[in-house]
């Protein structure tokens, strides 16, 4: 079909985003609005000791100035994570509350202490200047492995020691035994960085309480409506029939923006305190000292490998760091979210993994691009190339012998996943030919006449994605033969409305321009939860087949009905519904009913089997220059051949894969989160902290095998994710490559290669 699944349609949603259409949260406003100024602590752990607002009194536009007494007055609850595990010892972990804003103690930079409402931001800001807060400051404590130590700087005084979890996963006796009787035994330590999200548009909400109704409304930018509708109403004490969420267009989330925030709990709380409508929205600075961070983990790791270059068994250690409190996915994603998917691609027969959640004073951590799987196929894939150099053999060859083969499939891993469908040697091969691997050694020799040290590196990735609860649509037919879709889940910026459409239109074989997707509105659709780990088309897609095929089989039944007819006489083909000598189209048939009070739509659910997920999987190969005088990377190809399952829509899938590999380049070689000695966060603006821009990067070459899903009713695999797993490793090992070196730390930044190569020269 012209607009249907496979064909590569450009997004039908960007000539109105391209042309300033778009409607982002902070282009709404109401009547009677007022704004919130949100101060913070400037320290990272320090106990409040008073509060002077004096030079406030009397300030002309200033509403009110909110404390944690007065969220307590409304009767607001503490913030909890919404994910506990088990220590290994058998024993529950600690949940530790938050509030909503700072009470007695303060735990990192940036933590709320108080909500200012005013006339206007300026106001509210400029009254911030003028409070007062003596605060007794203490050590803080930033670095994960320092703050396990003994007799260390406390954070949360409920747990000992900073840990907050203590978990484990897999065969910890067989697995030791099996590394112990090993030929070989290869170890790594390695830090995967801290990263700050970043999206184009920062986060802001307005909040709005309808004293004469008792309810709530929250416009905020989100990943997912209804999800922080259960969380606010919860926090708030209320019925979840008197919270409401609307979120319109979304500049970018990255996974940091399904998560609920203080702020957005404030926004309501101080409409209901004011009566107005409260507005919020963070600068780009408040954005990196607020928003949640991602990654931040140390590991150490061993790989048990015999004498023909099989891995037998692995062992890892981590430790994750959680920030000052635990946010909403925290403890899932270094726990089942990425361990789960430590041994990768390849047939490891035993594994076990331990993983120990720390506290520190620091912003908290939690989902971001991958959630826990790129930090998982970065351990492994960093541990096969070391593996590969340590034992004298090439990186290709050792994947070739350990990749698990498509006749294995479904293939169960030792650490419990089922990868129902998959070519993973195919992978590597297109990309070993596609890349011209075997003549690498001559493009070499020509940097080094040059001047340039010149790498390649490969990666093999699988991730775990496409599952979590069950996703609504709802599909309706207008008197137009208009068609609108109302689901559950929340673009980003990954296309929905074009990639939605597709799928309707496939199935009802109407051209897209007449299909509207509707999403973000609480109100509007039943429920839905909401977009993140690439489940959107696999989950999403599915409700939505769900939903269009029960709508053509309800219109058979009302015209069988209506005509007298068996309704298996009906046959439906390209927008018309064909019975006896009549033919008749959506817009004919919704005419037809309108006045018998037939509403022409339908719903359709789709819940992910439980313990069942998609499985994207790929190969991704880096060829890079590193100027030897100065240590500045240069990455000169890119090749990645991808296994998404069906695809919807080519043009949209290789902008998402290369979305995700720029992301993946960022961690690789720029990105990192620094914060000093005494907590504070020195890498807090665009000035501090780089992300890659179109000239760090080269064209993309992108191909794909389409295996399809088993799991799904559309044979997908999910895609948005992928591209940020596979791209790290990729570029670390082609750094390390260039370098003849085992291994180096993300990101390699030209200071820390540029010393690497000087100390080789010594």
């Amino acid at each position: 079909m012209k607009f249907g699944i496979g064909q590569p349609l450009t997004r039908v949603e960007d000539s109105r985003l391209l042309t300033g259409n778009g409607l982002y949260n902070d282009d709404i406003s109401f009547e009677n609005q007022a704004y919130m100024y949100v101060l913070r602590s400037p320290h990272a752990n320090a106990k409040i000791l008073d509060i002077n607002l004096s030079e406030t009194l009397g300030t002309s536009g200033l509403l009110k100035i909110i404390n944690w007494k007065d969220i307590k007055e409304l009767s607001i609850n503490n913030m909890r994570t919404t994910f506990l595990v088990k220590n290994r010892d058998g024993n529950e972990m600690i949940d530790t509350p938050r509030h909503i804003l700072a009470k007695n103690n303060v735990r990192y930079v940036g933590d709320p202490i108080l909500a200012i409402i005013a006339e206007s931001l300026e106001i509210a800001e400029s009254v911030a200047e003028n409070i007062v807060i003596n605060y007794e400051e203490y050590e803080s404590v930033t670095n994960i492995s320092n703050a396990i130590k003994n007799n260390i700087i406390s954070v949360r005084d409920e747990v000992s020691n900073n840990t907050c979890f203590d978990w484990e996963l897999g065969d910890k006796e067989n697995t030791l035994k099996e590394i112990n009787s090993s030929t070989h035994k290869i170890n790594i330590q390695l830090i995967n960085n801290r990263l700050v999200p970043n999206p184009m548009e920062c986060r802001s909400t307005i909040g709005i309480y309808d004293e004469n109704n008792d309810e709530y409304t929250l416009y905020c930018s989100s990943q997912g409506v209804h999800s922080l509708k259960r969380k606010l109403s919860s926090i708030l004490n209320v019925n979840e029939n008197k919270v409401h969420v609307i979120t319109k267009d979304v500049g970018g989330g990255f996974g940091m923006k399904i998560f609920n925030y203080p702020e957005y709990i404030l926004s309501l709380a101080a409409s209901n305190i004011v009566r107005r409508p409260v507005k919020w929205k963070a600068s780009r600075t408040e954005s990196f000292l607020s928003d949640i961070h991602g990654r931040d983990h140390f590991s150490k790791a061993t790989l048990g490998i015999d004498k023909n270059f099989k891995f037998k068994a692995l062992m890892v250690e981590t430790l994750a760091n959680m920030g000052a409190y635990m946010s909403d996915f925290a403890v899932f994603i270094p726990t089942y979210a990425g361990t789960g998917m430590l041994t990768g691609c390849y047939d490891i027969k035993k594994a076990y993994a331990n993983v120990k959640g720390v506290y520190t004073n620091t912003s908290p951590t939690d989902a971001y691009r991958g959630a826990g799987r790129p930090e998982a196929s970065y351990l492994i894939e960093r541990l096969v190339d070391k593996s590969a150099k340590e034992l004298g053999i090439s990186p290709i060859k050792i994947r070739e012998i350990n990749l698990i083969d498509k006749s294995q499939m479904p293939y169960r891993t030792a650490l419990g996943h089922t990868y129902d469908s998959g070519d993973f040697k195919k992978n590597l091969r297109d990309a070993v030919n596609v890349s011209q691997l075997n003549k690498f050694e001559n493009r070499r020799k020509e940097s080094l006449e040059k001047g340039y040290l010149r790498g390649i590196g490969v990666s093999t990735y699988i991730e775990a994605c496409g599952g979590g609860g069950p996703e609504f649509a709802n599909v309706s037919v207008g008197k137009n033969g208009n068609i609108t879709v109302k689901i559950g889940t929340q673009s980003n910026g990954q296309g929905h409305e074009t990639s939605y459409g597709q799928i309707v239109s496939e199935i009802l074989g109407v051209d897209i321009s007449l299909i509207q997707v509707v999403q973000g509105n609480s109100k509007e659709i039943e429920k839905g939860s909401g977009t993140g780990g690439s489940r959107s088309t696999p989950v999403g897609g599915s409700a939505l087949k769900v939903a269009t095929e029960n709508l053509i089989k309800k219109i058979k039944i009302l015209l069988s009905e209506k005509f007298s007819i068996n309704p298996l006489s009906i046959y439906y083909n390209q927008g018309t519904f064909n019975f006896n000598d009549k033919s008749l189209t959506l817009a004919e048939i919704s005419n037809l009913f309108s006045s018998y009070n037939a509403h022409l739509e339908e719903d359709g659910i789709w819940t992910p089997i439980q313990g069942t997920f998609t499985y994207p999987n790929g190969t991704h190969i880096c060829e890079l220059e590193i100027n030897k005088e100065t240590g500045k990377v240069s990455i000169l190809a890119y090749y990645v051949v991808d296994d998404f399952g069906k695809v919807i829509n080519p043009l949209l899938l290789e902008g998402q894969v290369h979305g995700g590999i720029v992301q993946g380049i960022g961690q690789a070689l720029f990105e990192e989160t620094l914060y000093d000695e005494n907590g504070q966060l020195i890498s807090g603006s665009l000035m501090d902290y780089a992300i890659p821009r179109a000239s760090d990067v080269p064209n993309f070459s992108f191909s794909y095998n389409e295996i399809f899903c088993k799991n799904n009713l559309l044979g997908v695999k999910g895609a948005g994710e992928a591209g940020a797993i596979g791209a790290p490793p990729a570029v670390i090992n082609a750094v390390c490559n260039a370098l003849n070196i085992a291994h180096v730390d993300m990101p390699a930044k030209p200071e820390k290669l540029w010393k690497i190569i000087n100390e080789k020269k010594d």
